[in-house]
């Protein structure tokens, strides 16, 4: 083995660990990976501006043009609309509605984004459920699982395919059309119906749910009533000067004085014997403060959303989307209170509900806050970029005026790109367009794009560089490719199918694409085979990740606001993935050949 593959190779598997540690942010991993390439360029044989080159890449561009695109889409009230239209036949059939969530965001993923799709469609699906008293895990981890298997069935329905095209074209093949996988996808899509409707539903589990959010955060358990004797140390302090949330980490609701409840902001209140405070706390919590506060249990307060919102304050659920400046911090550090005019009250995170010390948790991708403010306030957060309010928007807060305009645009995109128009060229033209149209603002714009996603396929498409002029990716194909004295060409295809499974699993799916693709094009070539249905197969496999909550971003999204554990997933997911391990391979030796 040369110095040149070793340090290749040490360089993929310490990428890899990182990534499936997931202990850094992936766009800085990424980013690192390059500088990495960069500095070991000499020995690798890549010039600098090859090791950068992923930012000027084709697919890097035409990924950012299409997040413009599902933006557009997104503000003018489209996919609202049409999922509208689609789930009133529904009813309070269980059945129905999970049909209503499978057929809409099928046709939705399969022309934008599917991450988008699903941050568009998360909060019509939970009031649909809720409406209907129905768990929302019933339904959100359909609309996740569906709008991956709607995204394979076209060229721009997610940014694995056209980064895998890309590869095609750096490999000196051709590119695959816009409709040119779509029989093969929507043969992938029925057999996850299929599943669905007979198997899948009966493993979706069914956690609390109902019409009020604090039933799923179980938040009646944490609130109290407790009296001010007149002893307590806290008789003369205003709530800052009592320090009761810094010590104890107690956050008080009301403050009820001779059965009247005083006005906001309650800081400026002093206490005063005999005073009521409704509060939230944990018992060990209750149990401190009683001795250490001077304060008197008086009884437990089964309080809900009706008795909290007396004063015009409300609560709301939100989930942290991708790209959002509050992944990597705490809600103390980025000052979230003062910053947005809201408390949080409680947060979901990886299927738990934590209710303490709330400021010193690491906020991520996809964790809920159930937080609570007046109404202005929440109305900010409603319009926050890249925080998904999981109730529904109103129809009027979107350009439904612009909306044919921006269907038209989408269309166009589509129609020119089947006809062999480059879809860089179509693509960032119709993101300019939904700006000149004005179907999205700039700061829209601005806000539509994921840089993390950016970032990392900047930083990757080096890497695959790298293995190939290492000559990692021949060594790879060559150890494939003996395979074939004992395998047939199906089960070769099947074997890049599973190793694209498992991976997509630990790391990005784009990074997936291109790490294995030139392995997979140097098998075909090796084999006498057609590269561009093994790329297919590592491109399918990648994009449909069911198996874990962190394997597709869509999964993460909707971990918390369903209140799923991680089991969930492997429970409904895994039996999807074998089975799609199983027969997509056959749809692309029956269907494309190899």
């Amino acid at each position: 083995m040369s110095p040149e593959i070793l340090i290749t190779f040490t360089i993929l598997i310490g990428a890899l660990v990182i990534f499936a540690l997931d202990r850094f942010p992936i766009d800085l991993v990424a980013l690192g990976i390059m500088v990495l390439i960069l500095l070991l360029g000499p020995i690798l044989n890549i010039k600098p501006e090859e090791a950068i080159s992923g930012f000027s890449n084709p697919a890097t561009i035409t990924v950012l043009a299409m997040f413009i695109l599902s933006a557009g889409i997104e503000r003018t009230g489209i996919v609202n609309l049409l999922a509208h239209r689609m789930m009133n036949f529904s009813g309070n059939s269980e059945w129905k509605q999970l049909l209503a969530v499978i057929l809409v965001v099928g046709l939705i993923s399969a022309f934008i984004n599917n991450t988008a799709a699903v941050a568009i469609l998360m909060p019509v699906v939970m009031t649909m459920a809720r409406s209907h008293r129905r768990p929302p895990s019933k339904l959100l981890m359909p609309l996740s699982y569906f709008s991956q298997l709607a995204g394979v069935m076209t060229l721009i329905g997610t940014s694995t395919n056209v980064v895998a095209s890309s590869m095609l074209v750096h490999a000196g093949l051709r590119p695959y059309g816009m409709f040119e996988f779509t029989a093969i996808g929507v043969l992938v899509f029925l057999t996850g119906t299929t599943y669905f409707l007979t198997i899948g539903r009966r493993l979706l589990p069914a956690r609390r749910g109902g019409p009020q959010i604090t039933e799923s955060y179980r938040l009646h358990q944490y609130l109290s009533e407790v009296r001010v004797r007149s002893n307590s140390p806290l008789v003369g302090k205003n709530l800052q000067q009592s320090q009761m949330r810094e010590r104890y980490d107690v956050h008080v609701f009301e403050i009820f004085r001779n059965g009247q409840k005083l006005p906001h902001p309650l800081v400026q209140n002093t206490l005063q014997p005999n005073d009521l405070l409704f509060i939230k706390s944990s018992r060990q919590q209750l149990l401190q403060i009683q001795s250490a506060a001077g304060l008197e249990l008086v009884a437990d307060a089964h309080l809900d959303e009706t008795t909290l919102a007396t004063d015009k304050r409300d609560f709301m659920e939100v989930v942290i989307g991708p790209n959002s400046e509050l992944i990597g911090q705490r809600l103390e550090s980025c000052n979230f209170h003062y910053r947005y005019g809201c408390t949080v009250i409680a947060i979901k995170k990886h299927g738990e509900i934590i209710q303490e010390r709330l400021g010193h948790v690491l906020l991520e991708l996809g964790d809920s806050l159930l937080v609570r403010g007046f109404e202005s306030a929440l109305e900010q957060l409603r319009h926050e970029a890249h925080l998904i309010v999981t109730e529904e928007l109103k129809m009027e807060e979107f350009r439904t005026g612009r909306a044919p305009i921006a269907l038209a645009i989408v269309l166009t995109v589509v129609l020119l790109a089947t006809f062999d128009v480059p879809i860089l060229t179509v693509a960032l033209t119709g993101s300019v367009l939904m700006v000149l149209t004005g179907c999205l603002k700039m700061n829209e714009l601005h806000d539509a794009i994921r840089l993390d996603v950016l970032f990392l396929l900047a930083g990757v498409i080096p890497l695959g560089l790298a293995l190939e002029r290492s000559g990692a990716s021949e060594l790879l194909a060559n150890l494939a490719a003996q395979s074939a004295n004992f395998l047939p060409p199906l089960l070769v295809l099947s074997m890049f199918y599973f190793v694209a499974m498992l991976l997509t699993e630990l790391i990005s799916n784009n990074a997936t694409v291109v790490v294995l693709a030139p392995v997979g094009i140097a098998t075909a070539h090796a084999l006498g085979l057609d590269p561009r249905a093994f790329v297919l197969a590592i491109m399918l496999a990648a994009s449909t990740s069911f198996s874990t909550p962190v394997g597709y971003q869509t999964n993460t999204m909707i971990y918390g606001p369903g209140g799923y554990k991680f089991l969930d997933f492997l429970r409904v997911g895994g039996p999807l993935n074998l089975t799609l391990a199983v027969v997509t391979p056959i749809f692309i030796y029956l269907l494309w050949g190899v």
